[in-house]
């Protein structure tokens, strides 16, 4: 009788399991164990046909993204949008997941108050101020060389501690003529931050982390997240913020 009632107890426990699985339960894992079994194989067929026939697979293939991207989010105008321009040139130095759905930062499209400086650290405060002074008059008599910058300091304060590509940052800077993240594209990026960090000097925060990778594929981002809300919100408020790509802002 004891023996009975352990076994019985043991039973009830093993029910409250996780590992203890309805019929249902094995359906639903049974589904998905052969969905993910059809992705994989799926993506082997793209992959082989890719290598088969390369002209034809990329002729078809973004219209299958445009399909699926429709089937998954419907009516999102912006990710179309983003996924039409990496379509048409950024997937050369972009991979797809850079341009997926992600938590919204800042909307570029959306009207900014001008930054109410009283309220921010001391160190935010005098390098908003050093801005500022630096991006003041008319834009339109702005030379090449500081509307890069302006354009760099923009792409960057929006994308934060995430970064923003090289070749990304060059394509919007008008400079692909020896191709994308050449070398023109890199010495105007790299001037660029230079002028940029200036406004550094006698404080002790850092504008930008170190660039990470090679080539169209490195990475360029503020260091402090804070810094960047901050700088970003300053750029849209500025009459210039027109100068920057509408895309890749908001999700």
């Amino acid at each position: 009788m004891i023996n009975e009632c352990a076994m019985m107890q043991q039973i009830n426990t093993n029910k409250k399991k996780t590992y203890y699985m309805t019929s249902k339960d094995d359906g639903w894992m049974a589904e998905q164990a052969e969905t993910e079994k059809r992705v994989e194989r799926y993506l082997a067929a793209f992959k082989e046909l890719a290598v088969q026939d390369p002209d034809g697979f990329a002729s078809l293939a973004p219209e299958l993204l445009k399909r699926s991207v429709w089937d998954w989010r419907k009516t999102d105008p912006v990710f179309y949008d983003k996924l039409t321009m990496w379509l048409d040139k950024e997937c050369l130095w972009t991979p797809f997941s850079d341009i997926m759905p992600k938590n919204v930062r800042v909307n570029s499209k959306q009207k900014v108050k001008p930054i109410d400086k009283t309220s921010l650290p001391e160190q935010y405060s005098e390098i908003i101020d050093r801005f500022e002074e630096k991006f003041s008059g008319d834009y339109h008599r702005w030379n090449a060389a500081k509307r890069d910058q302006f354009i760099i300091l923009g792409m960057l304060a929006l994308e934060g501690k995430n970064g923003v590509r090289q070749g990304k940052l060059a394509h919007y800077l008008g400079m692909n003529k020896l191709g994308p993240g050449g070398i023109e594209g890199s010495n105007a990026i790299r001037a660029a931050k230079i002028a940029l960090s200036r406004q550094e000097k006698g404080l002790t925060l850092k504008l930008f982390d170190d660039a990470k990778g090679n080539g169209s594929e490195r990475l360029h981002a503020f260091a402090d997240s804070n810094l960047a809300d901050y700088v970003a919100r300053f750029v849209l408020s500025h009459e210039a913020s027109i100068l920057l790509p509408a895309i890749a802002f908001a999700e």
